[in-house]
C-alpha cells in the first residue's frame, strides 16, 4: 500500500523543501509558511477554491509572504548566532537585492517583514532607485547603489543623500570622478562603497561572474589608485564600505572560506588607512534545489549556519590578526529569501509517455533492419 511517506521518500520533498512543503495524510501537497504543521495549508484545497472562483484562471502564481518574513528571521538568526558564539563585537546588516525579484507586493512585505532587523536594499538602476525610494524605507537602513550609474542616476542618489543612508558603490573606477564632481556640484559628501576584483572565484553556473576577468570590480591597482584620490582630496572619511561578489548560487562551502579569507584581508589593510564601517560579502548564499546536499549546480554542500559561521569566523580572525576593528557584515541574500515564497499552479493539458508507445515486436519474419530499429 503506498503510504504519505512513499510519497515524501519519492520526490524528496523534505530535502529540497526546507521545511516549507510536505505531503499529508490525504497525499496532497502542502505548505508550512512557518515551518509548523499546526499552520498548514493543503494545496488541493486552494486550487478547488481556484476552481469554483470566476475571476481567476489559471495559470496561478500563489505567495506566502510569511515564507519571506520566515527566511529573513532565519538568514538573520544564523548571522547573529554566529556572532553570539564567536564573540564578534560586531553586528549584522541583511540586504536584499531589487532585482531578484521587484514586484510590489514582494519588497512592501520584505520592507515590513524586515523591519525588526533594519533590511536595507541594493538597486542596480535608477529605475530600481525610485522604486526603492517609494516605498518607504527606514531612513537609518543601508540604500546600496550598484550597477552602471550615469549622470541622471548619480544626480538623483546624491539628491537623496542626505534623508536616506546611500552608500555609491564604485563598480568601475571611472565612477569614482563622476560621483565627486556631481557631489561637489550639489554641495554633498558623499558616502562610498568600493567593490572589489578578488582572485577567488565562485562555483556553479555563474562562476564566471567573479574572478580577476569580472565585469564589475576594481582591480588591485585601480583601488589603490581611488585610495590615492580620496586621500588627495580630504576624503578619506567618505569610503564607508568594501564590497565584493563571487557570483550567484555558491555551491561549494570552500569557495565562500578562499573568498572570504582574501576579502577580510585586503578590509583589514584598507580599515588602516580609511573609518570603513561595512564589509558586504554580496550575494551567493546558495537555494538547496535537488536536495542532494552536494556542490553540483543546483544545490549547495553546507547549511545556512555553516556559511553564517565560516563568514564570522574569518573577519574576526583577520581583525584579530591585523588588529582592526571588526565591521559591520553585510549580506545581500536575494535568491535565499524570496526562492521558496511563491508557487506556480497550471493546467495540464495532455501528456506524453515513453511506456505508452503504440510500438510493438516485429515478428519473426520482419527484416534484420526492423529488428535493430526496435
Amino acid at each position: 500500500m503506498w503510504t504519505t511517506e512513499d510519497s515524501i521518500e519519492l520526490y524528496g520533498i523534505e530535502k529540497w523543501g526546507n521545511g516549507y512543503f510536505s505531503v499529508n495524510d490525504n497525499g496532497n501537497i502542502i505548505i508550512l509558511p512557518k515551518k509548523s504543521p499546526e499552520q498548514s495549508v493543503d494545496i488541493m484545497d486552494l486550487i478547488e477554491e481556484m476552481e469554483k472562483s470566476r475571476d481567476l484562471e489559471f495559470p496561478v502564481l500563489l505567495r506566502f509572504p510569511q515564507i519571506l518574513e520566515d527566511r529573513i528571521d532565519e538568514i538573520t538568526g544564523a548571522f547573529m548566532g554566529a556572532i553570539e558564539e564567536f564573540d564578534y563585537s560586531g553586528t549584522y546588516q541583511p540586504i536584499f537585492p531589487m532585482k531578484v525579484n521587484q514586484r510590489k507586493e514582494v519588497i512592501e512585505y520584505i520592507i515590513k517583514f524586515g523591519a525588526k532587523h533594519n533590511i536595507g536594499m541594493e538597486v542596480g538602476t535608477k529605475a530600481e532607485l525610485l522604486a526603492a525610494l517609494s516605498l518607504g524605507l527606514p531612513r537609518d537602513a543601508p540604500l546600496i547603489c550598484n550597477g552602471y550609474k550615469d549622470e541622471d542616476y548619480l544626480r538623483l542618489a546624491l539628491s537623496v543623500h542626505n534623508l536616506n543612508n546611500i552608500i555609491i558603490v564604485v563598480d568601475l573606477f571611472e565612477e569614482i570622478y563622476d560621483i565627486l564632481k556631481y557631489a561637489d556640484a550639489m554641495g554633498v559628501v558623499p558616502r562610498v562603497g568600493m567593490r572589489v576584483k578578488l582572485f577567488a572565484r565562485g562555483s556553479g553556473r555563474w562562476v564566471e561572474s567573479g574572478g580577476e576577468s569580472a565585469k564589475f570590480g576594481l582591480s588591485t591597482s585601480e583601488a589603490l589608485e581611488l585610495l590615492r584620490i580620496l586621500d588627495e582630496r580630504g576624503l578619506k572619511g567618505c569610503l564607508k564600505m568594501l564590497h565584493f561578489h563571487i557570483g550567484s548560487q555558491i555551491t561549494d562551502i570552500r569557495t565562500v572560506k578562499n573568498a572570504m579569507n582574501e576579502a577580510a584581508r585586503i578590509y583589514a589593510k584598507v580599515r588602516k588607512i580609511c573609518d570603513i564601517k561595512y564589509l558586504n560579502v554580496g550575494g551567493g548564499l546558495s537555494v538547496d534545489y535537488n536536495g542532494s546536499n552536494t556542490a553540483t549546480p543546483s544545490s549547495a554542500n553546507y547549511s545556512l549556519q555553516e556559511y553564517a559561521n565560516d563568514v564570522v569566523y574569518t573577519v574576526q580572525k583577520i581583525c584579530d590578526d591585523e588588529e582592526v576593528p571588526y565591521p559591520t557584515i553585510v549580506s545581500e541574500s536575494g535568491r535565499a529569501i524570496a526562492a521558496y515564497h511563491s508557487l506556480l499552479i497550471f493546467k495540464i493539458i495532455g501528456r506524453k509517455n515513453a511506456k505508452s508507445s503504440p510500438l510493438h515486436p516485429p515478428d519473426d519474419e520482419a527484416p534484420i533492419q526492423i529488428d535493430d530499429l526496435c
